[in-house]
C-alpha cells in the first residue's frame, strides 16, 4: 500500500512539475531524461529538441526523419556536452525509451 502512495505522489509532483514549466508530455520526458543524466541547461536543451520532434512528426515511421530527428538531438546535447561518446549514450538512450514508450501505446 505504501508503495502505490509513494507512486502516486511522484506521479502528482511530475505533474506539478510539468504544469510550471510550461512542458508538454514529450518535452517534460526530455527533460527529465536529460536531467537524469546530468546534462547542463537541461530545460533549454529539452526545448530545442522538442523543436527537432516538431519539425519531423513523422520521425517514427520514416527513416530519414527518424535520422534528421537524431542528428539535431545530437546536436542539441553536444552544445552542452564535450564528450561525444556520453552525448551517444544519452541520445542512444532517449530513443530507446521513447520507442518504447510510442510501440506501448
Amino acid at each position: 500500500m505504501q508503495e502505490l502512495l509513494t507512486e502516486i505522489e511522484k506521479n502528482e509532483q511530475r505533474k506539478k512539475e510539468q504544469a510550471e514549466k510550461g512542458f508538454d508530455a514529450l518535452t517534460y520526458f526530455v527533460y527529465r531524461t536529460l536531467d537524469d543524466a546530468g546534462v547542463n541547461n537541461a530545460e533549454a536543451v529539452s526545448q530545442r529538441i522538442k523543436d527537432a520532434f516538431v519539425a519531423h512528426p513523422n520521425w517514427q515511421i520514416s527513416e530519414s526523419a527518424l535520422r534528421k530527428v537524431r542528428q539535431q538531438v545530437t546536436f542539441a546535447i553536444f552544445a552542452e556536452e564535450d564528450d561525444l561518446d556520453r552525448v551517444a549514450e544519452i541520445v542512444n538512450n532517449l530513443f530507446d525509451l521513447l520507442i518504447k514508450a510510442y510501440q506501448t501505446q
